[in-house]
């Protein structure tokens, strides 16, 4: 009997922790947990005295250079000395996982817990060792190495393929489309002046909206993880989501959203230089980070389901970029 066609598998909780005792020197796990459904599948995985992430990439979204990239990428943080979740080694040295499905292959990978919790930035000194800690990373990668290959966060990640397929999902609409579509033509040549003037570009977090993906200690101790997105892009990017999320959690409160931006600025600027130029272009990469978002989510809607993503969605995004002012 032949096997129907299928897009998306989900592992069996069961059989991973059997594969992990069979895999790895982890004292006596206990317990998994399916934690959450996203661009990949996260696990908790808890023992008698520790707790470990394990994460399973789609079969869709990642090779396995593209994920040995950001393995190489963590270990090298890690030595020095910036707080990141980093893989755990295997019985036999490796770090990486395959696991194979119907689909094709998974790749799966066992990181350490990031103690602390996630806390919403909506105090001036969060804000500011947030800052420092995203300086902390920019700096220390500049001089970031790696064999493997990893997809830049250029202008056809954020804007040709986005583009591409928010038009599928808009032929409804024709007349909404065409005013994205040349609104974003405006940005990008605004942008394209400003990379002509020069941008810091370099290894970028790609997800740095300082909710979900770091843990806040009470002795102020950052631990980033989440590296799922990076790649190299422009620095002015990889700040522009934090700004963009501080817009969204205040309800686009622009004194709250002013306050916590400068003083993420003094922070990261406490650390590592930050030219007006890389400042002034943020704005532009918020309007873009919303494309790129919105994107996204059609994409993702044909795995979790087009019910959220209707005519109101669009309206809701419709809304922030005829909103936008530059």
């Amino acid at each position: 009997m032949s096997l129907f066609p299928i897009d998306y598998s989900l592992l069996s909780k069961q059989a991973l922790l059997s594969h992990i005792k069979d895999n790895y020197e982890v004292y006596e796990p206990i317990n998994i947990k399916y934690f959450l459904r996203g661009m990949n599948d996260t696990y908790v995985l808890e023992t008698k005295s520790e707790k470990y992430i394990f994460r399973v990439y789609r079969a869709d979204r990642r090779n396995k250079s593209e994920i040995a990239f950001e393995l190489d990428l963590l270990n090298f943080l890690y030595k020095n000395d910036v707080s990141v979740s980093i893989p755990i080694t295997k019985k036999d040295g490796t770090l990486i996982n395959e696991f194979f499905v119907p689909e094709g292959v998974k790749y799966g990978v066992m990181f350490s817990f990031a103690e602390g919790n996630e806390k919403p930035i909506q105090a001036v000194e969060d804000s500011y060792l947030f800052g420092k800690a995203v300086a902390q990373i920019h700096k220390v990668t500049d001089s970031f190495r790696s064999e493997h290959v990893r997809a830049n966060l250029n202008l056809e990640h954020l804007i040709e393929k986005p583009l591409n397929i928010i038009k599928l999902h808009m032929e409804h609409r024709q007349e909404d489309y065409n005013f994205i579509y040349e609104l974003v033509l405006g940005l990008k040549e605004k942008l394209v002046m400003k990379i002509e003037e020069g941008l810091d570009w370099g290894v970028c977090h790609g997800d740095l909206h300082g909710n979900t993906n770091v843990a806040f200690t009470e002795n102020g101790k950052l631990t980033h993880y989440d590296f799922d997105i990076s790649g190299y892009g422009w620095r002015s990017y990889d700040i522009a989501e934090f700004r963009l999320a501080r817009e969204i959690h205040s309800g686009h409160n622009k004194e709250e959203v002013e306050r916590l931006w400068e003083a993420f600025l003094h922070g990261y600027r406490d650390v590592r230089d930050l030219s007006e130029n890389d400042v002034k272009v943020v704005s532009i990469f918020v309007a873009l980070r919303q494309l790129w978002l919105f994107g996204l989510c059609f994409s993702e809607s044909e795995l979790i389901g087009v019910a959220d993503f209707d005519d109101g969605f669009i309206d809701s995004k419709l809304e922030y970029f005829r909103n936008l002012i530059f």
